[in-house]
């Protein structure tokens, strides 16, 4: 069956990809090497970058950038790679990272449990699912049937494009986790936003501009959870 002319292609950006790009260079690599022009050992120093570009890939096939696999490879990677030009103190080198990483992923399995999106509803795409972590995101949502959403930053940012979006049901919610990291949600003129998140040394900034219709008429925005060190921007 053909997919639809609105389909979405899928990414050529893939793990498997990486991975021949990676051989094709070794072996360009290794020939210069030979002929005297360059330095094999130096450049192969860097392998672990294969890792993290294989991880990243990953990610982007992932959709949601929440797929503990493309985090592993990553992760898995910059260890390596630091651990490469640690001079082989491994202990002193990764172990803060190691328990950086390990309460990564203990604040990604809770804000999952907490949340509670039921699969169906994580599943559509009315609903809006981004994280971000020691990198950013972008989402511009056009769907006329919003059914909120979940964004997370931690040590990155997220910005969020809804002024082509409509609410479902005239409400819609957002429940955001911020954790040194920020980021930014437009949305349409004339939508009222309701600020229900906790911000500790951060800040909710509600910039938006309501025009002259009523409270009671105007689409409304819910923005839940909570904000640390860093913060989040909604405006039109």
């Amino acid at each position: 069956m053909n997919p639809p002319d609105d389909a979405k292609p899928p990414s050529p950006f893939s793990p498997k990809l990486v991975l021949g790009v990676a051989i094709i260079v070794a072996g360009l690599v290794l020939t210069l090497d030979n002929l005297g022009l360059i330095e094999a050992h130096t450049i192969f120093k860097l392998w672990p970058l294969v890792l993290v570009a294989m991880g990243i890939a990953k990610l982007r096939q992932e959709g949601s950038g929440s797929g503990m696999g493309g985090w592993f490879l990553v992760l898995a990677g910059a260890f390596l790679l630091l651990f490469t030009f640690a001079k082989g103190h491994l202990a002193e080198a990764l172990a803060p990272m190691l328990v950086v990483a390990v309460g990564i992923l203990i604040v990604i399995k809770s804000l999952k449990q907490a949340r509670g999106v039921p699969p169906e509803l994580a599943r559509s795409e009315d609903f809006l699912q981004g994280t971000a972590i020691f990198g950013g995101f972008k989402r511009r949502v056009s769907t006329q049937t919003f059914k909120g959403g979940e964004l997370t930053a931690i040590f990155g940012g997220y910005e969020v494009d809804l002024r082509q979006a409509a609410l479902e049901s005239g409400q819609a919610r957002i429940d955001v986790f911020v954790l040194f990291g920020g980021g930014e949600i437009r949305v349409p003129e004339g939508w009222e936003i309701a600020n229900r998140a906790t911000a500790m040394f951060g800040a909710l900034d509600d910039k938006t501009h309501h025009g002259p219709s009523p409270v009671e008429t105007r689409p409304r925005l819910v923005v839940t959870g909570l904000i640390l060190f860093g913060g989040t921007e909604v405006k039109s």
